[in-house]
C-alpha cells in the first residue's frame, strides 16, 4: 500500500491533530456534503506541494483552520461562544483559532521502506518541509517525490473536483500541453525556443554576409568594366552626332519635296469640288421635297389613329352600358317570374279561402233557420201545454206546503245534494267548455301551422335563390377585381422594371459619352498610327489582366497611364502631339519606348508575401512594349486583400505602392486611396450594351400598352357593386321575413305542444268531474223518490183531477218547456256567433289575399313596362355599339390605306436619302482629301519647325544657303496659325494650307543621289537603326572615369567581408546542430508518451465502456495536429460510445464526456504512474451503471503497486472499494472528524 495514512493539524476544518486512514488498495472516502470531504484532497494536494491557488485559496495563510467551538461549563452545558485565543503550537483542541498547520504522509515504496512527507504552514505565510522527519528545502523535497513518480507539476497522483469536465472540454493545445507537460518535454522548451532564436539570429546573419559578399564582388566587376567604357565614350558620341545631322537633311529634302507634291494635288483636287457642290445642292432639295410628303402622309396617319382611338375610347364606354342594361333585363325577369308563380299561389289561396266562405255562410243561413223553427215549435208546444185554473192552482200551492213538512230531512239532504250538483255540474260544464275551447284553439293553430311552414319553405327557396345569384355576381365582381389587380400588379412590376432600365440608360448615356470621347481618341488613335509609324496605341489596348479580378487592380495601379500611348522613339511622340495640337483632337500622354526611364523590377516582391504578387506579372502584353508597362506598372504590387496590403507597407515597411482587388491603394507615403471611383477605369474591358436596353424598354412599353387595353373598364365594376347592393339588401329582407316565420312557426309549435299537454291534464279532470256528478245525480234520484212517495200521498186526488199521474210530471212538463226553450235558444246563439267570428276571419283573410294578389298584378305590369323600355334601351345599345364597331372598321381600312401612303412616301424618302448621302459621300470623300492633303502639309510643317527646334536645341550645325536657326521660336504660335487656315473660298474651293519657313533654305549638297530618291524611309530606317545602335552602346557604357579610384578601396572590403562570412557560417552550422538536437529530444519524449497513451486511451475506454449490450466497448483513439514538432501544435481525442455513430467530443452527453475523460486521464496516469491516484467526486455526472463500471475498472486495476482514493457520494461505487473512510461534522467542537472501515472482512 503506497500511501498508508493521512496526518492533519488544523488544515482547514480539521481541527487539532487527527489521523485518516489507513487506505487500501482501493479506499473510498464518503461523508455529507460540507463535512470536509475535499479539504482531504486539499490535504493530500498541500501536503503533495500543490500551490494554494489550486487548493481552493488565495493565500496558504488560508489553509489554517480558523473556526472556533463552544465552551463547555463544568455541568457539561453549553455556555455559549468562546472567545479565539490564539494558542501557541496550535496542536491541541483548545478555544480559538490556530497559528499554524501541518499535514504528514505517510508512504510506502517498494522495498517496503517508510517515507514520511510533511508540510507546515503559519498564518504569516511561512512555508516548511519535512522529510523523513528532517527539515529540507523544497527542491529536494520535490526530487523525492519525481523519485516516486509523483510530479507535482502535471498532478499525475490526483483529480480535482470538476476537472473531469475540464477534461473532456479542453482544446488539442491544451490536451498537447499537458501530454507535454506529462512526458518532461515542456522541461525542454526554455532551451528549445533559446536555441531556436539563437539559430534564427545565426542564419539571418550569414545570409546578410552572403549578400554583402555578392553585392561587394559586383561592384569590383562593374568598377573594371567600367574603364574599359570610359574610352570608346567620345568616339561613340561624334558618331552619333553625324549620323543625327545626316538624317535630319534626309528628313528636312523629303519633307519639302512632300509639302510641294501635295500643295499640287490640292489644285488638282479644286477643279471636281465645284460640280459636286452643285449636285449635292439638287440631292439636298429632293430629300427636303420628300421628307415634306412623307411629314404630311405621317400627319394623316397620326390623325386618323386619334380618331380610331377616339372611337374605341367612345365605344368602350358604350359595352357598360350594355352589360349594365342586360343585367337589369335579366333581374326585371326573374322578378316577373318571381311574381307570376307567387300569384298563382296566391290566386290558388284566393279560391279555396271563397269557397270556406261561401261554406260558412250557408252554414250561418241553415243554423238561422233551424233556430226560427225550433223557436215557432217551442210556442206551438206552449200553446198545447197543460194549463189550470186559479183555484186549482191555489190548492196546489197549499199541498205543496203540506207536503213540505214531510220527510224534512230528505228534504234538506236532497237540497244539500241538489247544492252539490249544481257545483259539479258548472265544474263539468266549465271544464267540458275548456276542452271544446282548447280542442278549437287547437285546430286553428294547426292551420296556421301549415300556412307558417309553406311561408317558410317558400322563403327558404327564396333566400337560397338570392344567395346562389348574389355569389354569382359577387364571384363575377372577384373575378374582375382580381383581374384588375393582376393586371395593375403586373403594370407596377413593369413600371419598376422600366424605371430600372431608364436608369441603366441614364447611367449608359454617361457612360455613352465617356464611349464617344473613347471613339474620338480611338479615330484620333487610328490617324496617329495611319500617319505616323511606330505608333503602337495605348497601354489598355497592349495589355490585359490574366483574370478577371485583377481588372479593377491594374486599372488603378495603370491610374493616368491607362490611355497613354506607346510609341517606338521620342520624335513620333513629339509629332503626335504636334499633330493633335493642329487638329484640335484633345489631349494625350505618350510614351516613348526608347527614351523613357524605367526603373529595374525589384524581384524580391515576387514571392514577398502571401497574397501579394507585382501587377507586371498579372497583364498579359507583347514583350516589344515590356518597357512601357515597367514603367507604367513599376514595382507596385496588387494584394488580395487589405491585411495584405497592410503588412506589405505597413508591418514590413516597404515603400511600395500596394493596390488590393477592390481598387484601394496604399501609396508609398503610407497614405490610403478607396472608393468607387477608383474602378471606374475597369469598365475599359467591360462595355455596355445599350441597344440591348432600348429593345427591353420598348417590349416594356408594349406590354404596358396591352394591359392597359385588357384592363377592366370602371362602369361594369359599378354596376356589379349596384346588382350585389340590390342583392344583399334583398336576401336581408329575405333572410329577416325567414327569421321571423321561423320565430312564428316556433311559437306556434310551442304553444300546440302547450294545448296538447293541457288538453292531456284536462281529461282525467273531466272524467273525474263526470264521475263526481253521476254519483251526486244518483244520491238525489235515490233522495227524490223517498220525498215523491211522500208527495204522491198528499197529491193523488190532485193528479186525479188534472189528469196526470203524479205532481212531478206535471212540474217538469212545465220545467222542460221551460229548459228546453232556453237551451236550443243558447245553443243556436252559440252556433250564430262562431259562424259569424268566422265569416269575419275568412272576409279578412280573403281581402289580404286580394291585395296581395293585386300587389304581385302590379309588379308583374310594373316589370312588363320595364322589360319593354329595357329591351328598347338594349337594342338602341347594341345598335349604337355595331354602328361605332363598324365606323372604327372603316377608319382601320382609311387608316391601312394611309399607312400604305406613308410607307411610300418613307421608301421615297429613303431612296433619295441614299442618292443625297452619295453625293454627300463623294463630296466628303473630295473634301478629306483636299483636308489629308493640308493635314499632310500641317503635319510635314510641323515635323519641319520641329527639326528647326530640335537642332537648335541641341546646337547641331544644319547647312543654311539662307537664313538663321535663330529666327525659329522654341514654341508654336497657334493663334497666327488659326489666321492661316482658310478652308474655302467663294468659289467652294479649298486653298493650299500655309506653313511657315522662318526664312530659312538648307543646303543639301552633302546629300547623294540615293539619299534624294523617293525610298526615304529605308535610308531613315536605316539612319535610325545606326543612330539607335550607337545610342544603346552609349547609354550600356554609362562611363565612370573614378572607377579607378573606387576598385582598390572595394577589394579591401572583400577580403573582410569574406572573413565576416565564413564566421557567420560556422555559427548558423552550430547553432542548428544545438536546435536540432534540443529538438530531437524534445520529441524522443513526447513522442514516448503520447505514443504509450495512444495505445492505451482505447482499451482503457473500452474497459470502461463494455457491458452487456456492447461486449466490445466503444472506440477511442487520439490524433496529432503536427507530426513533426507535435507540441507546437494540438491533438484531437475523439470517443465513439458504444453502438453510436462517431460525434464531436462537444456533441457528446455529460456522462459520455465524463467516461471519455476518466479514459483519458487513466490513460495518461499509465505513464509513469504514480503510486496512488486520488480522485474527488469524478463519478458526479454519471448514472449507476456508468457508476458500476468505472467501481469494477479500479476495483480491477487496485493493487499494492497502484492504489485508489476516491471521494465518492455513489453507493454504487464505494460499496466495491476495499476501505471506506468516512467524513463527518462535530458541531461540537466545530471540526471534521474521520472513521474508518476496513471491507475486506466482508464477503463481496
Amino acid at each position: 500500500m503506497p500511501l498508508i495514512r493521512i496526518e492533519v493539524c488544523d488544515f482547514k476544518s480539521y481541527r487539532g491533530h487527527q489521523v485518516i486512514g489507513p487506505f487500501r488498495n482501493f479506499t473510498s472516502v464518503i461523508g455529507p456534503n460540507g463535512a470536509g470531504k475535499s479539504n482531504l484532497m486539499d490535504a493530500i494536494s498541500f501536503v503533495l506541494g500543490v500551490k494554494s491557488a489550486q487548493l481552493r485559496s488565495s493565500q496558504l495563510k488560508d489553509l489554517v483552520y480558523r473556526g472556533r467551538r463552544l465552551a463547555r461549563n463544568q455541568d457539561g452545558e453549553g455556555a455559549g461562544p468562546s472567545q479565539q485565543d490564539d494558542d501557541d503550537d496550535g496542536e491541541g483542541e483548545g478555544e480559538g483559532t490556530a497559528s499554524k498547520a501541518w499535514v504528514l504522509a505517510v508512504y510506502e515504496d517498494a522495498d517496503k521502506k517508510e517515507w514520511r512527507f510533511q508540510r507546515t504552514i503559519s498564518t504569516t505565510g511561512a512555508s516548511e518541509y519535512k522529510l523523513n522527519g528532517r527539515v529540507v528545502t523544497y527542491s529536494a523535497y520535490n526530487a523525492a517525490l519525481i523519485q516516486h513518480n509523483i510530479l507535482v507539476k502535471a498532478k499525475n497522483f490526483l483529480v480535482f473536483q470538476g476537472d473531469v469536465e475540464a477534461v473532456a472540454s479542453q482544446s488539442p493545445k491544451e490536451l498537447s500541453r499537458l501530454i507535454d507537460q506529462i512526458s518532461g518535454s515542456l522541461e525542454l522548451a526554455p532551451d528549445y525556443e533559446k536555441a531556436r532564436e539563437a539559430l534564427e539570429r545565426a542564419t539571418e546573419n550569414a545570409t546578410f554576409n552572403f549578400t554583402k559578399r555578392r553585392g561587394i564582388a559586383g561592384e569590383i566587376k562593374q568598377y573594371k568594366e567600367q574603364k574599359s567604357e570610359a574610352e570608346r565614350f567620345e568616339a561613340l558620341c561624334q558618331e552619333r552626332d553625324e549620323l543625327v545631322l545626316r538624317r535630319i537633311l534626309v528628313k528636312l529634302y523629303h519633307i519639302q519635296r512632300s509639302l510641294e507634291e501635295h500643295a499640287r494635288a490640292i489644285k488638282e483636287q479644286n477643279q471636281t469640288l465645284a460640280g459636286l457642290r452643285a449636285e449635292q445642292r439638287k440631292h439636298e432639295k429632293a430629300l427636303e421635297d420628300a421628307r415634306a410628303d412623307q411629314a404630311k402622309a405621317r400627319s394623316n396617319v397620326m390623325q386618323k389613329e386619334k380618331r380610331i382611338k377616339k372611337a374605341e375610347k367612345a365605344l368602350e364606354t358604350k359595352r357598360p352600358d350594355l352589360v349594365r342594361i342586360e343585367a337589369q333585363i335579366k333581374h326585371a325577369e326573374r322578378k316577373r317570374e318571381k311574381a307570376q308563380q307567387e300569384l298563382e299561389k296566391l290566386q290558388q289561396t284566393e279560391a279555396e279561402q271563397r269557397r270556406k266562405l261561401q261554406a260558412l255562410e250557408a252554414d250561418l243561413q241553415t243554423v238561422q233557420r233551424a233556430a226560427d223553427a225550433a223557436q215557432e215549435a217551442q210556442r206551438r208546444a206552449a200553446q198545447t201545454s197543460l194549463s189550470l185554473s186559479e183555484e186549482s192552482l191555489e190548492e196546489y200551492r197549499k199541498l205543496k206546503a203540506a207536503a213540505s213538512v214531510l220527510a224534512v230531512d230528505e228534504r234538506q239532504s236532497l237540497e244539500t245534494l241538489k247544492r252539490d250538483e249544481k257545483t259539479t255540474s258548472r265544474t263539468l260544464s266549465q271544464l267540458k267548455d275548456k276542452l271544446e275551447q282548447l280542442t278549437q284553439k287547437r285546430d286553428k293553430l294547426s292551420d296556421e301551422e301549415r300556412t307558417q311552414s309553406q311561408k317558410k319553405a317558400e322563403l327558404d327557396e327564396k333566400v337560397a335563390e338570392l344567395s346562389v345569384e348574389l355569389k354569382r355576381v359577387k364571384q363575377e365582381y372577384d373575378n374582375q377585381q382580381s383581374e384588375r389587380i393582376r393586371i395593375e400588379q403586373l403594370e407596377k412590376e413593369t413600371n419598376e422594371k422600366l424605371v430600372d432600365i431608364y436608369e441603366k440608360l441614364t447611367q449608359a448615356g454617361v457612360d455613352q459619352q465617356e464611349s464617344q470621347r473613347e471613339t474620338r481618341l480611338k479615330e484620333t488613335l487610328a490617324n496617329l498610327q495611319r500617319i505616323f509609324p511606330g505608333v503602337r496605341g495605348r497601354v489598355v489596348d497592349l495589355c490585359k489582366p490574366t483574370q478577371r479580378k485583377y481588372e479593377t487592380a491594374v486599372s488603378v495601379v495603370l491610374g493616368r497611364n491607362i490611355d497613354a500611348i506607346v510609341v517606338d522613339e521620342e520624335k513620333t511622340a513629339i509629332d503626335c502631339i504636334e499633330y493633335m495640337r493642329n487638329q484640335r483632337a484633345g489631349q494625350a500622354t505618350f510614351i516613348p519606348l526608347d527614351t523613357i526611364q524605367v526603373k529595374p523590377i525589384n524581384d524580391k516582391f515576387r514571392a514577398f508575401a502571401k497574397g501579394a504578387r507585382l501587377a507586371v506579372d498579372v497583364i498579359h502584353y507583347d514583350p516589344a512594349v515590356e518597357r512601357a508597362m515597367h514603367h507604367a506598372c513599376g514595382n507596385a504590387l496588387v494584394c488580395d486583400t487589405m491585411e495584405v496590403a497592410r503588412y506589405v507597407c505597413y508591418e514590413k515597411g516597404q515603400e511600395v505602392k500596394a493596390v488590393t482587388l477592390e481598387g484601394t491603394i496604399i501609396h508609398k507615403s503610407g497614405l490610403i486611396t478607396g472608393g468607387k471611383s477608383s474602378t471606374q477605369n475597369s469598365k475599359k474591358w467591360d462595355e455596355k450594351d445599350v441597344q440591348g436596353l432600348q429593345r427591353v424598354r420598348d417590349n416594356l412599353m408594349a406590354q404596358l400598352l396591352e394591359l392597359g387595353k385588357s384592363k377592366p373598364r370602371g362602369k361594369e365594376s359599378e354596376v356589379l357593386l349596384a346588382e350585389i347592393t340590390r342583392l344583399e339588401s334583398t336576401s336581408s329582407v329575405a333572410r329577416d321575413d325567414l327569421k321571423a316565420c321561423k320565430t312564428r312557426l316556433s311559437g306556434v309549435k310551442d304553444e300546440l305542444k302547450h294545448l296538447d299537454r293541457e288538453i292531456r291534464q284536462l281529461q282525467p279532470d273531466l272524467r273525474k268531474a263526470q264521475a263526481a256528478y253521476d254519483d251526486v245525480k244518483g244520491k238525489i234520484d235515490a233522495l227524490a223518490s223517498v220525498i215523491n212517495a211522500a208527495e204522491d200521498d198528499i197529491f193523488a186526488d190532485f193528479c186525479s183531477e188534472i189528469g196526470v199521474g203524479n205532481i212531478r210530471e206535471y212540474e217538469e212538463r212545465q220545467l222542460k218547456l221551460v229548459q228546453a226553450e232556453s237551451e236550443a235558444r243558447l245553443q243556436f246563439d252559440t252556433q250564430i256567433a262562431r259562424l259569424t267570428h268566422n265569416i269575419r276571419f275568412a272576409q279578412d283573410q280573403l281581402k289580404m289575399t286580394e291585395d296581395r294578389i293585386n300587389t304581385f298584378n302590379e309588379i308583374i305590369d310594373t316589370e312588363g313596362s320595364n322589360l319593354e323600355r329595357l329591351e328598347g334601351e338594349r337594342t338602341a345599345a347594341q345598335e349604337e355599339i355595331a354602328e361605332a364597331e363598324e365606323a372604327i372598321t372603316i377608319l382601320q381600312e382609311e387608316l391601312k390605306q394611309l399607312t400604305e401612303v406613308l410607307e411610300e412616301k418613307t421608301k421615297k424618302v429613303e431612296e433619295v436619302k441614299k442618292t443625297t448621302n452619295k453625293a454627300g459621300k463623294a463630296l466628303d470623300q473630295a473634301l478629306k482629301e483636299v483636308a489629308t492633303h493640308n493635314d499632310e502639309i500641317e503635319k510635314l510643317g510641323l515635323e519641319r519647325s520641329a527639326l528647326y527646334r530640335k537642332c537648335k536645341l541641341d546646337e547641331i550645325k544644319l547647312p543654311l544657303v539662307t537664313g538663321s536657326l535663330k529666327n525659329v521660336p522654341m514654341e508654336e504660335n497657334l493663334r497666327d496659325e488659326v489666321a492661316m487656315d482658310v478652308d474655302e473660298d467663294e468659289e467652294g474651293t479649298q486653298q493650299v494650307k500655309r506653313v511657315p519657313d522662318f526664312g530659312i533654305e538648307v543646303d543639301f549638297e552633302s546629300l547623294d543621289d540615293d539619299e534624294r530618291e523617293d525610298n526615304a524611309g529605308e535610308t531613315l530606317k536605316e539612319l535610325d537603326e545606326s543612330i539607335a545602335k550607337v545610342n544603346a552602346e552609349i547609354e550600356h557604357m554609362a562611363p565612370n572615369l573614378k572607377a579607378m579610384d573606387r576598385l582598390d578601396d572595394v577589394e579591401a572590403k572583400l577580403v573582410e567581408t569574406e572573413k565576416e562570412a565564413e564566421k557567420a557560417r560556422t555559427d548558423s552550422k552550430k547553432a542548428r546542430e544545438q536546435f536540432n538536437e534540443i529538438k530531437r529530444r524534445r520529441c524522443e519524449l513526447f513522442n514516448k508518451a503520447y505514443n504509450h497513451i495512444s495505445e492505451r486511451i482505447d482499451q482503457v475506454y473500452k474497459d470502461l465502456t463494455k457491458g452487456k449490450m456492447a461486449p466490445t466497448g466503444g472506440v477511442a483513439y487520439l490524433t496529432l495536429e503536427d507530426s513533426e514538432e507535435p507540441y507546437t501544435a494540438g491533438i484531437k481525442y475523439h470517443a465513439m460510445p458504444p453502438m453510436k455513430r462517431f460525434r464531436d467530443m462537444e456533441q457528446l452527453s455529460g456522462g459520455e464526456k465524463t467516461i471519455a475523460a476518466l479514459a483519458l486521464l487513466f490513460a495518461i496516469h499509465s505513464y509513469q504512474p504514480s503510486p496512488f491516484f486520488v480522485l474527488d467526486e469524478v463519478d458526479a455526472a454519471l448514472d449507476n451503471t456508468n457508476v458500476a463500471k468505472i467501481a469494477n475498472y479500479i476495483r480491477t486495476h487496485a493493487s499494492e503497486t497502484f492504489q485508489f482514493i476516491v471521494i465518492s457520494l455513489k453507493g454504487s461505487l464505494y460499496e466495491r472499494s476495499n476501505s471506506l473512510v468516512g467524513i463527518y461534522r462535530d458541531q461540537d467542537v466545530n471540526s471534521s472528524r474521520t472513521l474508518t472501515l476496513d471491507l475486506t472482512q466482508y464477503d463481496d
